[in-house]
Parts: C-alpha cells; structure tokens; sequence
C-alpha cells in the first residue's frame, strides 16, 4: 500500500477552500466605495418587466414597485397590460389582491405568491438585490467588476448575475439581473429608476 505524502492533504485542503468563494481580482476597497455609496437609498420606485421560470410553468409582464423602508406595493401586469395581481408588505404582514378581486393574507410574500401565483417572490432580499448590494446576512460568493458593481451575487440560495447597469439620479443600478434558485428563475429588466429626492447622489456628496 503506497502512502501519500504527508503535505498532500494540507495542499488538497487549501485548494477546496480556495474555490468555494472566488472572488473578484479587483481590489475590494472599490467594491466597498461603490456600495457605500448605495446606502443612502431609502426608497425607490421601479418600472420593467419581470420573467418567471418554474417547473415547466412560467409567466412574463410588467412590473410596478413601489419601495420604502415601511412597505412595499408591488403591481404585475400581463403582457397586455391586464393587472394580475398587487402585493403590499408591511411588518405586520403581506396582503396580495388577485385580478378578480380576491384577497389573501400572509405573513411572507414567499409563502403567499407560491399559494397564490405559482411561484415565490424573495421579498426578504429583493429590495437590496434589485439595487445591486447584498442583503443581510451570509454571503455565499460576491464577484463585481473594475468600478466596484457587483456581476454576480449568491446568497440565500439564489444565483443573482447582474448583466447591464444604467445611470439613475447619479447612480449605477441594475437593469437587467438574472436570478436562479434551485426550483424558479427569475429575471427582471428594469426600464426605469427614480430614487427618493431625499436620497443624496454619489456626485452631490462629493
């Protein structure tokens, strides 16, 4: 029986713990500047266009979201401009209103776009997510390019790529992010940004 050398599981040990969280080759102090930048923003209202992807069954529309850090109103919209469903979360819980008027009560959207919809809606994350931050909590890999943008997110078992950012109120956001989890796809297109006026620009604050 031939024995390993002894340095052999120390190397094998090292380079599993190399690749599970890779890492940007861009310094990080650049990826904190760019999300420091962000923590100003309190509110934010958004308007696009949402894909879902689950289980051989999908849907496609617009969206509407509302943001602040009380609630949440978001509005889905069929390709033909029908409204399909709203959902509004507060802390007391998530009230979601159907097209033909019924209402249901929850208190996670998860839980209640899965019963309701067909598939889960991430609101604990979302709202930090969609601006291109992380949420709170454990980070499982964070890879950003040369200006400090995050492309590529996993946390919370979601698999966020952040293909294409645009310029709104003096801020680098998201408009197109893929988003997978082990049962649904997601993708968002956002066509436009507004950010609460009280939210000071990266530029201004220089």
């Amino acid at each position: 029986m031939k024995l390993l050398p002894s340095w052999l599981p120390i190397v094998l040990v090292l380079t599993a713990c190399a690749t599970v969280q890779p890492q940007s080759s861009v310094p990080s102090a650049v990826y904190e500047q760019h999300l420091a930048s962000m923590t100003s923003i309190k509110r934010f209202n958004i308007e696009g266009r949402i894909g879902v992807q689950t289980e051989g069954k999908g849907f496609s529309g617009s969206t509407h979201w509302q943001h602040d850090v009380a609630r949440d109103d978001i509005a889905l919209f069929s390709p033909l401009g029908g409204q399909v469903a709203t959902i509004n979360t507060t802390a007391e819980g998530v009230v979601l209103v159907t097209s033909d008027g019924k209402t249901y009560h929850a208190n996670d959207a998860s839980t209640l776009t899965q019963q309701t919809l067909g598939w889960s809606l991430p609101m604990q994350g979302l709202p930090d997510w969609v601006l291109g931050r992380p949420a709170s909590g454990i980070i499982e890999q964070s890879l950003w390019d040369d200006t400090g943008k995050l492309t590529r997110l996993k946390q919370d078992g979601w698999d966020i790529e952040y293909a294409q950012y645009v310029e709104a109120s003096g801020y680098q956001l998201p408009s197109r992010i893929n988003m997978r989890s082990l049962k649904l796809n997601l993708k968002f297109v956002i066509e436009r940004w507004e950010i609460s006026p009280g939210a000071p620009s990266p530029a201004a604050a220089q």
